[in-house]
């Protein structure tokens, strides 16, 4: 099982298992959060990424941050190795992930 690894500001990260990610949502229009729909059966369960900026400031995610995520996964399928690195896109960062069963809006 491989792991994708969201870098945050401070150079920590976070880590998501790659395995069972059944759809990467386009960014919110209010909160321009992406949702990762966890499993495909009912109820659904959502990992709520969160974007930031270098200051480590709320930043909208875009959609070259949604490519980023799919193409993550893309590399993380089957890998037993370290973890793929999301690039969310130029300046952009994780400012948290959230397991929830509410989708961000």
């Amino acid at each position: 099982m491989g792991y994708l690894k969201f870098m945050k500001a401070d150079g920590s990260a976070d880590l998501l298992p790659a395995d069972d990610l059944f759809h990467v949502s386009a960014p919110q229009s209010t909160s321009k959060d992406i949702n990762i729909i966890l499993g495909g059966n009912a109820p659904k369960v959502y990992a709520v990424i969160a974007g930031a900026n270098s200051a480590d400031a709320a930043a909208d995610l875009t959609a070259a941050s949604r490519d980023g995520i799919n193409a993550a996964i893309e590399k993380a399928n089957g890998a037993s190795g370290p973890a793929i690195v999301v690039d969310l896109g130029e300046g952009l960062f994780c400012k948290s992930i959230e397991i929830t069963d509410s989708a961000a809006t």
